[in-house]
Order: C-alpha cells, then sequence, then structure tokens
C-alpha cells in the first residue's frame, strides 16, 4: 500500500499526540537541564560595613524545614551559628536531610565576594548561613528557594536576623570574632527566645554604631 506524503505527515502528528503526556514532559526537562548534576558556585557578597563568619552552602533535592522562622525559637544548630559562626550544627542537619553542603574556612569581609562549590542541580533547593559580627547573636540567611529561581532573579538581596538566643548586650566579653574577641556560643538563651529581624547596632556598650550600624540588606547571593 503506497501512503502519500501528505498521509504520512498526519499519521507523524497523530502518533506524537498520543504520546504520554510524562513522556512529553520528561522530555522538557531534560532539554532543561534541570536534573542534571552540576557543579554550581555559590557567591555571598557582604554589602554591609560587618563580617560574615565563614558561610555554610547546601543544595538539597527534597524541601526541609528551613534554618529559621521568624517568631519561632531557634534550632541547636541555628544558636551555634548565630552565636559563635559554628556550621557544624547545621552541616549534620543538611546530611539528614541528603543535602550537599560545604562550608566556607574564610569570613566575608566588607565589600568582598566569597564563592563556594556544591554538586546539584538547577530544580534544588539552596540554603545558606553565617553570623554577622560584632553582634551577640545576629545572622544571615536565605533557606528554601530553587537555584533556578535565584538564577532568574539575578540574585538574592538577603536582610539581617536576631535569633533570640542571646541579649543585645553589645559587650565585647560576649561577642567573637575579630572585633572583639569574646565569647560565642552560651547554652544559656535570653528571655525573648525567638527569631527575629535584628535591630542593628545601638552603641550602648562596646560596639560602635557608627562604625557597625547597618542597613538591610547585608548580602547579595547569586548562583552559577
Amino acid at each position: 500500500m503506497k501512503i502519500s506524503q501528505k498521509n504520512f505527515f498526519s499519521i507523524a502528528i497523530a502518533a506524537s499526540l498520543s504520546l504520554p503526556l510524562s513522556f512529553a514532559m520528561a522530555s522538557h526537562d531534560d532539554d532543561d537541564g534541570d536534573n542534571n548534576m552540576r557543579t554550581m558556585k555559590v557567591s555571598i557578597t557582604n554589602i554591609s560595613n560587618t563580617v560574615l563568619t565563614p558561610p555554610i552552602v547546601a543544595l538539597c533535592k527534597k524541601r526541609m524545614s528551613p534554618i529559621a522562622r521568624l517568631g519561632e525559637p531557634a534550632s541547636d544548630a541555628l544558636e551555634a551559628l548565630a552565636e559563635g559562626g559554628a556550621t557544624s550544627g547545621l552541616a549534620g542537619v543538611f546530611a539528614d536531610n541528603n543535602c550537599n553542603s560545604t562550608a566556607a574556612t574564610t569570613p566575608v569581609l566588607p565589600g568582598e565576594t566569597l564563592t563556594l562549590e556544591v554538586t546539584g542541580r538547577k530544580k534544588d533547593y539552596l540554603h545558606m548561613a553565617a553570623m554577622i559580627l560584632p553582634t551577640n547573636d545576629g545572622f544571615v540567611f536565605t533557606s528554601g528557594k530553587k537555584v533556578k529561581q535565584i538564577k532568574r532573579r539575578g540574585g538574592l538581596r538577603l536582610k539581617s536576623f536576631d535569633a533570640g538566643t542571646e541579649f543585645n548586650d553589645e559587650l565585647c566579653a560576649n561577642i567573637p570574632g575579630p572585633q572583639c574577641g569574646g565569647e560565642g556560643f552560651n547554652a544559656a538563651r535570653e528571655a525573648n527566645n525567638f527569631v527575629k529581624l535584628h535591630p542593628g547596632i545601638q552603641g550602648f556598650a562596646d560596639v560602635s554604631a557608627e562604625t557597625y550600624n547597618w542597613g538591610n540588606p547585608v548580602a547579595l547571593i547569586k548562583v552559577r
């Protein structure tokens, strides 16, 4: 039986329309590259006059509880980071959620950019956190935005937060880091034990508001 050119194209089109929707979507995903594992370069730029402790970055295949929630008590892992810059607790949380994570070994000084490499996919969820110095328990973070969303937006500008685990007395004895060199983590928690926006440096003790106070945002994060 002979098939005319016209009938051939009609049969081909009908066959393509009969393909399962899941097949068509899977093909689109593969073309878009969302499922392809690659090395992502995550850049954190400090756009404040404070110092950011060595940040930790993670890429997660599935949604997980965010690093912080406004109005809720900080986790022990977040407390350790916000008071002393320690990232090991959050690294353990990421490992428990089958995420790929990496932590820096150097701080991010004012105006500087630090880039970390971590393996993941464009459809993965990105998490990042670092302590703000000199503060008692100030930190910056982002949690749960997809890599492709961050790329589409050209990056994220991050605000400053207060872990609510240590009273903001601004005494150098209670603030670690290069400016003060005081105590970092302390297991005791203040009465207002919940995450909130950081009020900034007030300048009523050892830390100069003129030198170290900041406005939001404090950091810019990009992925490529």
